[in-house]
């Protein structure tokens, strides 16, 4: 077979497993190993078994490879494969096995410690972890694993100081606060527990059991809920930098932006908030410009909707103004006056409860039936000052925050534009739906300076608005929109590796191990990028994914789950679940993420493995992901690689992650 048949062959076995159809990649991959002898192309095969469920087969092709080279990583593989089929012997000889060749191969270690932990052994549990915690100490899950078995041996002090120790390093980590919650109940410490129970509500609002404990223990807590979780209040006036003063920045188009959104950008139901503003306030008609009413500085202001329609009060119970129409709270200076919305504990709107919030520009109070929708009126340079801090973090370098805020204001100015929250009366919302938005509290100098030194810049392709989408972690590889269903086919979104090398994917089985271990990328940057953002593990149990798959799709039991199709990138774009009822295929990239237990996953790049008991039925499923978000665009977090690393300036990193675009300056015109 020719050089170039030969490549050919690689190509069309790595494209039919991208596109999911495995058995025939598992007969391109013999064809190559049976023409050229690599072995490699056992372990590709072995993957795709695997990748099938079939830890059988797997099983075989692995061990067909040691034949020709031990490899440590192969020995730990078939000692996975054996502790997901619970046959706990032939695990341990393998891991040991691995540990002996490579005793830095840390998927051998964790191992060893799960198999002595499914063995009630814990100082050897214990021995196997702090091993697996010297080589990667900043990894999240290996806290949680020594938290997972202290719970299980009844060690709740020990178990309580890890699940700390978990959510210090990734507060998203919701699978660890449950238990949490668990162990300060045992302690009859209400006070904690409620407060955990809190936490997992403000990133799931529709948690079940979280919703549950609130209610059961709230007539248990010794102190009043805002004394648990003190409200973040607004004491002073906003002081802004001499350095940066923005009666200096030019005016520039007006947004409209819906704040306190949910997670797909649309108006919570509000039905009363609590209005004050250092500066004076006055209230007029929207559209009309009919002034109703001029209120002091530090006057604080009710805003309730009833009788089918929405009233201001005065902090007296005075009606001032009824409206069954929008109408505009605006400081007597616009720019540099500002809005607070007070943090109210009991506000239906979760957003309000436990922070105050401060907005330039002017606050639109719409009225809807039964509720109303709030909207900040603000400059589009002014909005990126409480934009670009909340999606990046202000200590990076600034090289990455002008990157940052250039594509900021161009998916800004996209959505003014063509934005899909047009029809319910705003360009954008304030959630991760559009870009996050804080307002004054989240503004920063660092992030500031960024505003200022690219004002009005946009990034632009052929001459028109690029589609600037971004991402906090990529996980080291982006992936194409290309790929993605329902994004489209943009010539400069495309995959390619986070870093310097030219590969153009990864085999099935050099996937396999990338994403469990911790590669070389720029967006892999200890001390910038926290190890969580790169490399993640959640271990959900099948209750927990059943009832969530049960609730969308009634599968009935859960009886397998299979990747189907994925990005060059490695990314997850379909994926089957098979139920005693019904089986499925989850093809959209934000439902993958939210179909697999209570809590979203942060991407979609990840690999699965099935834990299972002796008679087949799945105990669990294990989860090795890599990245935070959709992996389309511009890496956050490579954007600080780039900077640090490699000395990148913001229009070198723009170019790197959008090639053949260029930046332009916005003429703003009144």
């Amino acid at each position: 077979m020719g050089f170039l048949l030969f490549a050919d062959l690689k190509e069309i076995a790595y494209e039919s497993y991208l596109k999911g159809d495995y058995k025939k990649a598992i007969e391109y991959y013999k064809s190559i190993y049976e023409s050229e002898k690599d072995y490699k192309a056992l372990l590709d095969i072995a993957a795709l078994y695997k990748y099938m469920d079939d830890y059988n087969g797997a099983i075989e092709y692995l061990k067909k490879s040691l034949e020709f080279h031990k490899d440590s990583y192969v020995y730990s593989e078939l000692g996975w494969l054996y502790f997901h089929k619970s046959e706990l012997d032939k695990a341990e000889d393998y891991f040991k096995e691995a540990f002996s060749l490579d005793n830095s191969n840390y998927l051998s270690v964790l191992g060893l410690s799960m198999v002595y932990s499914q063995r009630k052994d814990l100082v050897k549990t214990i021995e196997y972890l702090n091993i697996y915690k010297s080589i990667r100490g900043d990894y999240a899950g290996v806290d949680y694993l020594f938290a997972w078995n202290y719970v299980n041996f009844e060690m709740y002090d020990k178990a309580k100081e890890y699940l700390i120790e978990t959510l210090r390093k990734d507060p998203s980590f919701i699978e660890a606060r449950i238990p949490l919650a668990q162990i300060y109940l045992k302690e009859d410490d209400y006070n904690n527990a409620y407060n955990q129970y809190y936490r997992i509500l403000d990133y799931i609002p529709d948690h079940p059991l979280a919703r549950k404990m609130v209610r059961a223990i709230e007539g248990r807590i010794t102190k009043q809920p805002e004394d648990i979780r003190p409200p973040f209040k607004i004491i002073h006036p906003t002081i802004i930098s001499e350095s940066y003063d923005i009666n200096f920045l030019n005016g520039s188009i007006k947004l409209k932006v819906a704040i306190g959104t949910d997670e797909m950008g649309n108006h919570r139901k509000n039905r009363e908030i609590k209005i004050r503003s250092f500066d004076n306030i006055r209230i007029y008609g929207s559209g009309s410009e009919k002034l109703y009413r001029e209120l002091n500085s530090g006057e604080r202001l009710f805003v309730r909707y009833q009788n089918n329609g929405v009233g201001v009060w005065d902090s007296s119970g005075k009606l001032l103004n009824f409206f069954t129409k929008p109408f505009v709270l605006r400081p007597k200076d616009q720019r540099n006056g500002t809005i607070i919305i007070e943090a109210d504990t009991k506000n239906k709107n979760p957003y309000f409860r436990y922070s105050d919030r401060e907005y330039r520009g002017e606050i639109i109070i719409v009225p809807y039936g039964g509720y109303f929708g709030i909207i900040n009126n603000i400059e589009l340079e002014l909005y990126l000052l409480g934009v670009v801090p909340r999606e990046v973090e202000p200590k990076w370098p600034i090289e990455a925050l002008k990157a940052q805020t250039v594509i900021a204001r161009t998916e800004a100015v996209r959505r003014f534009k063509e934005g899909p929250h047009k029809k319910s009366g705003y360009h954008l919302c304030d959630s991760q739906h559009c870009q996050v938005y804080g307002g004054v509290v989240s503004e920063s100098n660092s992030t500031t300076k960024s505003v200022f030194e690219t004002e009005g810049e946009v990034l632009t392709y052929n001459g028109k608005l690029a589609y600037a989408f971004y991402h906090a972690n990529c996980g080291g590889f982006i992936q194409a929109a290309s790929e993605v269903k329902g994004w489209g086919n943009v010539s400069y979104l495309i995959a390619h590796p986070d870093s310097d090398e030219k590969n153009e994917g990864l085999s099935p089985w050099e996937f396999n191990i990338w994403i469990k271990t911790n590669p070389q990328s720029f967006c892999n940057y200890p001390g910038m990028v926290p190890d969580s953002h790169f490399r993640w593990m959640r271990i959900i149990k099948r209750s927990d994914i059943s009832f969530i798959l049960n609730k969308r799709y009634g599968i009935g039991d859960l009886k397998s789950i299979v990747i189907l199709r994925r990005s060059r990138s490695g990314n997850v774009n379909s994926i089957k679940v098979v139920g005693t009822k019904k089986t499925v295929i989850i093809e959209k990239e934000h439902v993958i993420r939210n179909s697999f237990g209570l809590n979203s996953l942060k991407s979609t790049l990840f690999n699965i493995e099935i834990n299972r008991f002796n008679d087949g039925r799945i105990r669990n499923i294990w989860f090795y992901g890599g990245g935070w978000g959709h992996s389309i665009g511009m890496c956050q977090s490579g954007a600080v690689g780039l900077a640090l690393k490699r000395n990148k300036d913001y229009k070198e990193i723009l170019n790197f992650y959008f090639p053949q675009t260029k930046i332009k300056k916005l003429k703003y015109i009144k």
